[in-house]
């Protein structure tokens, strides 16, 4: 039963994620094939580097492997840490307004002037009280946040920090799951020629910040199913579950890790152990979540505008169901043309019913598809937005800025290593199917499929898929290795 379950999800998967490829390559506002045939040379040339290549690092003590892997670790954070101050960019949109908001926080300890601003913004909370901990430290050496170069630094260190976290959390996973040297080293090589995580590299916001705590979660699910003590299983689903509570403090996307977690517990063991997993699970978040919203409400912000300012979540639901489900003005002036919250969580209930009613099946279909290729199929992930506004010229700009020599190679590059990994994932599920997989892989591919069909009713943005590229990352080297027998 458990194998024909496996089976059905990863032909679901085959089908779902190649109408994506499919459209991202014909959507593609260049030139789609062009970038879909050298996405298709990267796959072939990662191929044989998987196949000829690495698999001589298999050879190597693991004193002389740990050698290598660290010395060619540290070369990359070096290259990262100075790319990203390179990079360095006057901080905008709400990226700025949590920044100008953090002495405010670090003067009192809590929310005052800018309760208003996180009443109508609670998404993004999370994220100022993990850069007000990280500032605090930095106030220490007499750095303060603000739009400067020095004001930034703090925030670009720790956003650095936490792409090489998700860097080394991914080599681990391999690791764990894919067992060989060379599964380790062709992750970290995949991670490494992966340009968005360079781009992003100054940009200290919700989708980069979030990204460790996935990967702590799908980490601690494949600790979870070799664990034989039940003491210990419980203590992992409760671990799990806590690094899904942070992963979604700081970005709510996070939470569909949650829901494939509670998947993957039926489908690894019997009901009732199952059963306890997901309410240790289910309590350390739970727990978290509420303890959060007590501490919110009890402390953190000032609460006495709720009324006037606060959005629901229809909002952005509303911003989903229309047009290219993107930022609508119309929307929110219509939500905030009403005086308190339960009037407009029913104006937007109303307008996204008739949103919806007004498709036929066909035009749903379309506007489905157009919002997963504005997701999913931009292979600058939306940077571009936040590398306008550098901080000093240097020769990086050449390459990020639109109308500069190299911008459209950089562009070129980074979709044809999107198709590549497209390409890739798309290939181990296709294997999958034939041959089932369970276990991690499987799990980030339910939290992929999730995503998926979250962020078909939420507000379309390609950035808001970045926190999962690790899981991509992680399928597409899988898919170039035969995976170990114990994992099907």
């Amino acid at each position: 039963m458990q194998k024909r379950l496996k089976q059905l999800f990863w032909a679901g998967f085959c089908l779902v994620w190649g109408w994506i490829v499919l459209n991202s390559v014909f959507r593609w506002r260049h030139n789609g094939p062009a970038a879909l045939a050298v996405g298709a040379v990267l796959a072939a040339g990662a191929w044989a580097l998987s196949r000829w290549v690495l698999p001589r690092l298999n050879g190597l003590s693991q004193r002389r492997w740990r050698a290598v892997f660290y010395t060619a670790f540290a070369l990359y954070a070096a290259a990262f840490a100075a790319m990203a101050w390179l990079l360095a960019e006057v901080p905008i949109m709400d990226q700025a307004v949590v920044l100008e908001s953090l002495p405010d926080l670090l003067a009192h300890g809590r929310f005052s002037v800018w309760s208003g601003y996180y009443i109508v913004c609670n998404n993004n909370l999370g994220l100022a009280l993990l850069l007000g901990g990280w500032y605090w430290l930095a106030g220490l050496f007499g750095l303060a946040p603000d739009a400067s170069l020095t004001g930034v630094a703090p925030g670009i260190a720790l956003n650095v920090l936490a792409l090489l976290a998700s860097v080394a959390l991914l080599c681990l996973l391999a690791r764990r799951i894919l067992k060989t040297n060379a599964a380790v080293a062709l992750t970290f090589l995949l991670c490494a020629a992966f340009a968005p995580f360079w781009l992003y590299s100054p940009c200290f916001y919700s989708d980069t910040l979030s990204m460790p705590f996935g990967l702590l979660a799908l980490l601690a699910f494949e600790r979870w199913r070799r664990e034989a003590r039940p003491a210990r299983r419980l203590a992992l689903a409760a671990g799990a579950g806590a690094a899904v509570f942070f992963g979604y403090a700081v970005k709510g996307s996070v939470v569909v890790i949650a829901v494939a977690l509670a998947i993957q517990f039926f489908l690894q063991t019997n009901p009732r152990r199952a059963l306890a997993s997901l309410a240790a699970l289910l309590a350390a978040f739970g727990l978290l979540a509420g303890g959060y919203r007590l501490w919110q409400r009890a402390w953190l912000i000032d609460w006495t505008d709720e009324e006037a300012l606060a959005l629901p979540v229809q909002l952005w639901f509303c911003y989903g169901s229309h047009d290219d489900g993107n930022y609508s003005q119309e929307d929110y002036e219509a939500a905030m043309s009403v005086d308190t919250v339960a009037e407009r969580k029913t104006l937007l209930n109303r307008r996204i019913t008739a949103n919806y009613a007004a498709y036929s099946p066909l035009e749903l279909g379309e506007f489905v598809t157009r919002k997963a290729v504005i997701t999913w199929g931009d292979g600058l992930y939306n940077a571009e937005e936040f590398l306008a506004t550098p901080q000093r010229a240097n020769w990086t700009h050449a390459f990020i800025l639109e109308g500069q020599p190299g911008y459209m190679p950089l562009v070129y590059y980074c979709q044809a290593y999107l198709f590549m990994v497209q390409l890739l994932v798309l290939a181990g599920a296709a294997r999958a199917v034939r041959r089932p997989v369970g276990g991690p892989r499987m799990l980030a591919g339910v939290s992929v499929t999730g995503l998926i069909l979250f962020l078909s009713l939420w507000e379309t943005k390609a950035r808001y898929a970045f926190n999962f590229t690790p899981f991509l990352l992680l399928l597409a080297a899988a898919a170039l290795l035969e995976p170990p027998a114990e994992e099907s």
